[in-house]
């Protein structure tokens, strides 16, 4: 098959692959930011503030996550009755996956051990 007649993937279907590592890292930073500017304050809510940020935060980002799947699930299927590469809908979906490991992963100190534990 030549270079012209070879079908191009939009520059569109490489960025829909980083939308799961972007949430992972956005969910990643507002934690630990939160984190940072919570233990900066007063100690009379540090806790109970803390909690409720890590549990939104959380529940946003897998959320978001599982949305994604959802859409590349279909996107995955229609490109197997099109007869097309389902490659990139597959990474896009081990992405998400690791992405979502990720975020939990990201929750387990918050989870484990006290808001502002050294201060």
């Amino acid at each position: 098959m030549s270079a012209a007649s070879r079908p191009v993937r939009p520059f569109g279907d490489f960025l829909r692959m980083l939308i799961a590592p972007a949430i992972w890292f956005a969910h990643f930073s507002l934690v630990y930011a939160a984190e940072a500017l919570i233990c900066m304050g007063s100690s009379a809510q540090r806790g109970t503030t803390m909690g409720w940020m890590v549990i939104l935060v959380t529940a946003a980002a897998l959320a978001g996550l599982v949305i994604l799947a959802v859409g590349i699930l279909r996107a995955e299927k229609a490109a197997r009755s099109n007869r097309e590469s389902s490659l990139l809908p597959r990474a896009t979906l081990l992405l998400t996956a690791i992405s979502a490991l990720g975020t939990i992963w990201t929750i387990l100190p918050t989870l484990v051990l006290p808001a502002c534990a050294l201060f």
